[in-house]
């Protein structure tokens, strides 16, 4: 959506559909009146000081605490909004009844219930909105810098009649924000040299035997999208791919029209997060491990100037630009390994434009992390 302002009142106008009808129950509640009543019975019960957003009108909003982390004028929206805001994430379910068959009591904490999420850190584009519409209409009543302690976002805000199993989420789950804090609002272009930074040290830090990038794919340059800034304005940026090679290659360099059988692990430079789980989940693609018991075959990829190129032209197999630029950079038999910031790869949508943040595997403005391999016995 790229006017994030006129889908918050579209939403409002439509009456919050998901929120009123929840989930085709037999008798339809009304969600909105429902959560409202849940929530402020609970924060005034025990004198938790709130402020209500009141950005959607209508009496729609979610409740930010403590309220002096609000700022006396949100940043609404706006038409060709370019703003890329950073935030702490940590989104967890509130349920007033039962946590694991055990009865909920009036400490707050106790109300914070399964954590959905890996990253402790989330980027997304104003433009395109948020995780979800509670999230960015807290957000853009925040003061940078201050931390909310607990938003509370009622289902119609949150994922309204959306629920997954694999993570706790039921049908009109009423979430929390906890700890809420703007980390940094950028654009286009500080984004990338953010990345640019990211993809260097986690280069440094990472990848062994490393001293500095390979010269050609940090100078290149692609459009990253037409029309950005209005009819005619492109956004063009520096490519800003880090390349370590670790085996050579032989012959001339793969080039426009060649196709070639790439052998690939995927993984993300950096979740923002210690946990467990997070390392589990660093690797999020590859055809270099076995898969029911028999390894994957090699992607066949016919090579293209750019993705938009491969776009057009139909490819029967389409990869991200940055993986177009990093093949033209590499010999059959070569092996490297690519630091490519998002505008590269998924950019603002993350791998799925169309789904929740949540549900997605690469959400938006990810930097990844590509070993590539030429084997010539494949070739």
């Amino acid at each position: 959506m790229n006017n994030t302002y006129k889908f918050f009142k579209w939403v409002a106008s439509l009456g919050l559909a998901l929120g009123l009808s929840g989930c085709m129950h037999d008798d339809i509640v009304d969600y909105v009146a429902q959560d409202t009543e849940t929530l402020e019975t609970y924060l005034n019960s025990n004198n938790i000081d709130y402020y209500k957003t009141s950005t959607l009108g209508q009496g729609y909003g979610v409740y930010i605490t403590p309220p002096d982390v609000i700022t006396p004028l949100p940043g609404e929206p706006e038409e060709n909004d370019v703003r890329i805001i950073q935030s702490t994430l940590d989104l967890r379910k509130f349920d007033q009844s039962l946590i694991d068959n055990e009865q909920i009591g009036s400490n707050p904490d106790e109300l914070v219930t399964q954590v959905f999420l890996k990253d402790s850190l989330y980027t997304f584009a104003v433009r395109r909105g948020a995780i979800c519409l509670g999230y960015l209409d807290a957000l853009i009543n925040m003061q940078r810098g201050p931390v909310a302690e607990r938003v509370y976002i009622p289902s119609y805000l949150a994922f309204g009649g959306t629920a997954s199993s694999g993570i706790g989420l039921e049908f009109n789950d009423i979430v929390t924000a906890e700890n809420l804090k703007i980390v940094d609002v950028r654009d286009a272009r500080s984004q990338a040299e953010y990345e640019k930074a990211l993809a260097l040290q986690y280069a440094a830090d990472s990848i062994d035997g490393f001293v500095s990038a390979e010269q050609g794919l940090m100078d290149s340059t692609s459009v990253v999208a037409t029309d950005f800034y209005g009819e005619g304005q492109d956004l063009i940026l520096n490519d800003y791919i880090v390349k370590h090679t670790i085996t050579e290659g032989e012959g001339d360099l793969i080039a426009v029209g060649d196709t070639v059988k790439v052998r690939y692990e995927g993984k993300f430079a950096n979740l923002g997060s210690n946990s467990e789980r997070a390392k589990a989940t660093l690797v999020f693609d590859d055809n270099i491990t076995e898969k029911d018991g028999s390894m994957p075959d090699a992607l066949q990829v016919v090579v293209y100037s750019n993705s938009q190129d491969a776009s057009e032209k139909n490819a029967s197999t389409q990869v991200i630009n940055g993986w177009y630029k990093a093949l033209r950079s590499m010999k059959v038999g070569e092996k490297a390994i690519f630091v490519m910031p998002s505008h590269v790869a998924y950019w603002e949508t993350g791998d799925n434009p169309n789904t929740f943040d949540l549900f997605k595997t690469i959400r938006p403005f990810k930097t990844l992390v590509f070993t590539m391999e030429i084997k010539k016995d494949e070739q």
